[in-house]
C-alpha cells in the first residue's frame, strides 16, 4: 500500500484559499484531486431558536424553543451553507459509485480522515465524499473560537465537572445546555444526505453518475447518521448501499462520551439524562414526536432509553445485514466492543451483521494515540503513527474496501 505524505496533503488543504466547485487542489504525483463543493442545507427549520415549529406531515404545531446562545442555531449561516470535500482521480468522467465518509463528534477538521479517504479512493477508484455533520468542521460559527476561553472558564466552574478542556469547551457548553441539539443536529445531517442523494439522482452532481451506488463509512457519531440513511432508505435513494460502521452504533446507555477530546462530564450527564434515564417521560413534545412518529427519528430512538426497544431495529438490521460491516476497536472506551456487538448483532447474536475487531488506540485517535496521557497537541494533530498502527490501518482499509466491493 502506497502512503503519500498525509500531513502535507492536510496542510495544503487547510491553507488553500479561493475554493470553487470546478477547481480542485491537485496532487499530480498521486493522480488524485481534492474538490471542495458547495452545499446548502434545507432543514434549518428543525434547529433551535424558531418562534414556533410545524410538522407539515402530521399537521401539528409546537411552541418556540429559544436558546441561551446567540445567534440561535437556525441563523448560523455557516451551518446552512458550507462546502464538503471530494477525493477522486484526475479524470472527467462521472463515477458509478461513491463512498460517503462521516466523522465523529466534536471534530474540527477533516485532517484525520485524509489518510482514510485517500486509501479508500486508491483501493476502490471511486470518489470519496467527506461530508461534515451539522455544526462540525466547516459548519461552525467562527465566533465560537473567540468564545472558547469563556466557555472553558464556565465549564471549569461547574462543581464536580471533569474532563474539562479548551478543546471540548464549546461543544460541552452547547450540548450541556441544550442536549436536544444532539438529535436535531443528527436529523439535519440525515436530511442533508438525503438532499445530496437527490442531487445525484437528478443528474446534478459533476462527479457522480445518477445511477451510482452510494456507500457509507460511518465513524462514531457519524455511524448513527449513516445507519439511519441505509435503514430508512428514503425514496429508495440508498438502494443497494453498503455500509461500514467503525466504533459506533452502540446503545446510548453503553456509550461513554466524557473525554477532553469530546465533551466534559456534565455535558455527558445532560445527554444521558435526556436520551437514557428520562426517555420514558420526555417533556419536549416536539422531540418526542420526531423520535416516535418520524421514521428517521425512530431508528435513532432504538438506541435510546434504559431498555432500548430493539424489535423493529433487529428486523431491519437482519434485512440489511449482508450490506453492513461493523468494525470494533478492542481498546475503545467510548464505544466498547461488546456494546457494538449487542446493538448490531443483538444480545442473542441472532442478527447476521458481520463484525470484525482491530486492536487500536483510543477512540478519538485510533491510529495514533495508544493512551490518553499524551501531550494534547500530539493527540489533536497527529493522526497516523505508522510504526505503531500501520499494519492495522492497512487492514482497516482492506476490510472496508473488500466489504464495499461486494
Amino acid at each position: 500500500m502506497h502512503h503519500p505524505d498525509y500531513q502535507e496533503i492536510g496542510r495544503r488543504y487547510r491553507h488553500h484559499i479561493g475554493w470553487n466547485d470546478a477547481s480542485p487542489l491537485s496532487f499530480p504525483e498521486e493522480g488524485v484531486n481534492l474538490f471542495s463543493i458547495r452545499f446548502a442545507s434545507t432543514t434549518t427549520d428543525l434547529l433551535l431558536g424558531h418562534e414556533k415549529y410545524v410538522c407539515k406531515e402530521h399537521g401539528l404545531s409546537f411552541p418556540a424553543e429559544p436558546t441561551v446562545h446567540d445567534p440561535p442555531d437556525h441563523l448560523i449561516k455557516e451551518n446552512a451553507a458550507f462546502r464538503y470535500l471530494l477525493v477522486r482521480d484526475d479524470g472527467a468522467q462521472r463515477h458509478q459509485r461513491a463512498v460517503i465518509l462521516l466523522h465523529g463528534l466534536n471534530e474540527r477538521s477533516f485532517s484525520k480522515y485524509i489518510s482514510w479517504a485517500y486509501q479508500l479512493w486508491a483501493a476502490l477508484r471511486a470518489p470519496v465524499v467527506l461530508f461534515p455533520l451539522s455544526f462540525h468542521i466547516n459548519r461552525v460559527n467562527p465566533s465560537w473560537m473567540l468564545d472558547q476561553q469563556q466557555d472553558f472558564a464556565r465549564r471549569k466552574a461547574l462543581e464536580g465537572n471533569q474532563n474539562v478542556h479548551r478543546f471540548n469547551a464549546v461543544m460541552s457548553d452547547r450540548l450541556g445546555t441544550h442536549p436536544e441539539r444532539f438529535l436535531w443536529g443528527g436529523l439535519q445531517s440525515y436530511w442533508d444526505l438525503v438532499e445530496f442523494a437527490r442531487l445525484v439522482r437528478a443528474g446534478k452532481h459533476p462527479h457522480i453518475s445518477p445511477d451510482a451506488r452510494l456507500d457509507f463509512v460511518g465513524f462514531s457519531a457519524g455511524g448513527f447518521v449513516a445507519l439511519d440513511a441505509v435503514l430508512e432508505n428514503h425514496e429508495g435513494l440508498f438502494d443497494g448501499s453498503r455500509l461500514a460502521l467503525f466504533a459506533t452504533c452502540a446503545a446510548m446507555r453503553d456509550v461513554n462520551v466524557s473525554s477532553f477530546l469530546i465533551v466534559d462530564q456534565m455535558a455527558e450527564v445532560a445527554l444521558m439524562n435526556l436520551y437514557v434515564k428520562h426517555m420514558d417521560k420526555l417533556r419536549n413534545d416536539r422531540l418526542r414526536h420526531w423520535m416516535e412518529e418520524h421514521p428517521e427519528g425512530r431508528w435513532l430512538n432504538a438506541f435510546c432509553g434504559l431498555k432500548p426497544d430493539r424489535a423493529a431495529l433487529g428486523v431491519r438490521l437482519s434485512q440489511c445485514a449482508a450490506r453492513i460491516l461493523g468494525i470494533a476497536n478492542t481498546n475503545d472506551q467510548v464505544f466498547p466492543p461488546g456494546a457494538m456487538y449487542n446493538a448490531l448483532q443483538g444480545v442473542h447474536r441472532d442478527i447476521p451483521v458481520q463484525m470484525r475487531e482491530l486492536d487500536l488506540g483510543i477512540h478519538e485517535n485510533p491510529f495514533s494515540s495508544p493512551v490518553y496521557d499524551q501531550r494534547d497537541r500530539t493527540m489533536i494533530t497527529k493522526f497516523l503513527d505508522f510504526e505503531r498502527y500501520g499494519r492495522q490501518f492497512e487492514e482497516f482499509v482492506e476490510m472496508i474496501a473488500t466489504h464495499l466491493e461486494g
